[in-house]
């Protein structure tokens, strides 16, 4: 049936190649041979999933399992969805067409908080029950997990279980669960699944009030993340699947670390993946070697929060340019620290090719970039822009954010000012993209009230100043709105993401299907009033996450806050002393508050303290 109708459907759609599978590299097993099936969804289209490192992962570790077949899907883009519904064909796996209510379990990617709607979209195409207490027996267990679970109460009704943290391990003791549990009623598997550290199981908690409570004393009242110790242990996929069409990082990619202990007081990722855990020079180099043997790309990216600090990176990137700089293979980088953006290695880069540049500053005055702990000052990002030009290169951008704490027109004015002054410099061209900050939980700014639309725009109207010296680019505000709503939600949401679906709201992260009047029909609709969720929040108040355990400290997390307030930094404990933030006592590591130890995988390179007591190497 399925492949009839691919036959019929795909040349009247747009991309047809996103949706024919079978790529160099998937994976193909006799279904007779294996005692559990499982699709991993990434609830967007095919470009954006194929480039999702965290989902490849997964992929490649399930399917190293004789008795296991992972496979995959993407959510089709809207031509394709409709002429599916149109037909009766139900969303399918890449590798064998099997429709995904057949599975085992369906696993779905919770990325970024605009994707709910594409998350109630994927299960309604694949005709499974919506909600976890509409599905029966034959239902396929429906699986969620990514940064957004810090948080999922939103989504809570559209999940069986969603895995809190690091998946590597996990996952496999979750295929565990579910084999040893085939066939047995969902009640016993949710239960057994709810017994792995990591695991949530939505249907034995409930919303009081603000806070996500047990149903009873059987089930614990905080689930803890789930972390893995050692990247080195952990498989890289090597055998990356060539997408049949361009994908958006359509390149060799490795993670060489995790986490960040930097402490920009906005970020989520610094707290969603502490603590910081690098991997090896021989690992990174041997994998990198089988990586472009198998996949024959020209383009090697090193993937972390902050790349330019580990503690090996001068010699990583020098080993991988002498081994293939003849071949022309490039080395790429995301958007780093500009005061940790060497010299030698600008220069080590862009002796191959120019493969863009892009920094964070978030803030142009050293005022608002100590109440977000940017520890940067104006003269390293000057020192480094000029390393970075002389290095030869011709193009930069700059990421800023409006809407921070303490924010005035005075800083918005000095980013104009500062995007002269880099102009000046010589470059060809300077970009400024421009966000609206968004709160997110279990962060020092999880308590601070978001501006509204309205405001933002006011505040684009002073960036715009800037816009003979640079290319500016603004961030939709009313997508910040919403996200802003999702990212400290709570369980009266659901109502609202399915209803704004059924009105028509899908693949709200891109601009051109983005529609805000049906939100604000599907707020009038459902009664929920959006500014209750953008309010400031009491320190002492409970939080639809408290119940989510990152590691960190709530009064960590007070404290920071206050420090903000006051604009004093906290320093990275990684070179500093610990300021406790919970996360590397209550793994048990005893010797990180003794300064380190060279044998211990998580702080790998943090040997000793000095004099004033901070460590060194």
């Amino acid at each position: 049936m399925i492949l009839r109708f691919l036959n019929e459907t795909l040349p009247w759609v747009r991309k047809p190649s996103r949706y024919i599978g079978k790529e160099i590299n998937c994976v193909i097993k006799d279904p007779g041979e294996v005692s559990l099936r499982m699709a991993l969804v990434f609830p967007d289209t095919y470009e954006i999933g194929t480039s999702n490192y965290g989902l490849e992962v997964l992929y490649h570790i399930l399917n190293n399992q004789p008795d296991v077949w992972a496979e995959r899907s993407y959510l089709p883009w809207v031509d394709m969805i409709e002429k599916m519904k149109e037909k009766g064909v139900p969303l399918y796996t890449m590798e064998s067409y099997t429709p995904l209510y057949q599975m085992d379990a369906v696993g779905i990617s919770l990325e970024y908080e605009l994707s709910y709607t594409n998350v109630v979209e994927v299960l309604k195409l694949s005709k499974i029950p919506l909600f976890f207490w509409e599905r029966k027996k034959e239902d396929p267990i429906v699986l969620g997990g990514g940064p957004c679970s810090s948080n999922p109460e939103p989504v809570y009704g559209l999940f069986d279980a969603i895995l809190i943290g690091d998946g590597e391990e996990a996952i496999l003791e979750i295929v565990q669960v579910l084999k040893e549990t085939k066939g047995e009623k969902r009640d016993t598997i949710l239960k057994e699944l709810s017994k792995i550290e990591g695991v949530y199981v939505p249907a034995f908690y409930k919303q009081k009030e603000q806070k996500i409570v047990p149903i009873s004393p059987d089930f614990p009242e905080k689930i803890r993340r789930r972390i893995v110790r050692n990247l080195d242990d952990q498989p890289v996929p090597i055998k990356k699947i060539l997408p049949n069409t361009e994908s958006v990082h359509d390149r060799a990619v490795i993670e060489i670390a995790r986490g960040c202990t930097r402490g920009c007081r906005f970020c989520h990722a610094s707290i969603f993946y502490r603590p910081v855990r690098e991997r090896s020079l021989d690992n990174i180099l041997r994998n990198v070697e089988a990586m472009l043997k198998h996949t024959g790309y020209e383009e090697v990216s090193l993937l972390s929060l902050s790349t330019m600090d580990h503690s090996q990176i001068g010699e990583i990137v020098s080993e991988l340019l002498n081994r293939y700089s003849e071949k022309k293979i490039a080395i790429s980088i995301p958007s780093t620290r500009m005061d940790r953006f060497g010299v030698e290695v600008a220069s080590k880069i862009a002796s191959v090719r120019k493969t863009g540049l892009t920094f964070a500053p978030e803030a142009a005055t050293q005022r608002l970039r100590n109440i977000i702990n940017k520890n940067i000052e104006e003269h390293d990002i000057v020192s480094t822009l000029e390393a970075a030009k002389k290095a030869g290169w011709r193009r930069v951008k700059l990421y800023f954010m409006i809407g921070l704490p303490g924010e005035s027109e005075k800083d918005l004015e000095e980013m104009v000012y500062l995007l002269q002054k880099v102009k000046r410099m010589g470059f060809k061209e300077v970009t400024a993209s421009v966000s609206v900050f968004v709160p997110k939980p279990h962060t020092p700014f999880q308590f601070v009230r978001q501006i509204t639309p309205e405001e933002a725009e006011e505040r684009f109207r002073v960036i715009k100043k800037a816009k003979r010296v640079a290319k500016i680019s603004y961030h939709d505000p009313r997508m910040s709105f919403l996200e802003g709503i999702f990212s400290r939600g709570d369980r009266n949401l659901l109502n609202l993401i399915v209803r704004a679906n059924e009105l028509g709201a899908l693949f709200d992260e891109w601009s051109e299907q983005f529609n805000f009047d049906v939100w604000l029909k599907a707020f009038d609709i459902t009664g929920v009033d959006p500014m209750h969720y953008l309010r400031e929040r009491k320190l002492e108040e409970g939080l639809p996450w408290d119940h989510i355990d990152m590691g960190v400290t709530k009064e960590f997390l007070r404290e920071e806050f206050k420090k903000a307030l006051a604009g004093e930094t906290t320093e990275d404990c990684r070179w500093n002393k610990c300021y406790l933030c919970g996360v590397c006592y209550r793994l048990n590591v005893k010797n990180i508050l003794s300064g380190g130890d060279k044998d211990d995988p998580i702080w790998n390179g943090w040997y000793s303290r000095d004099h004033e007591g901070r460590r060194v190497r």
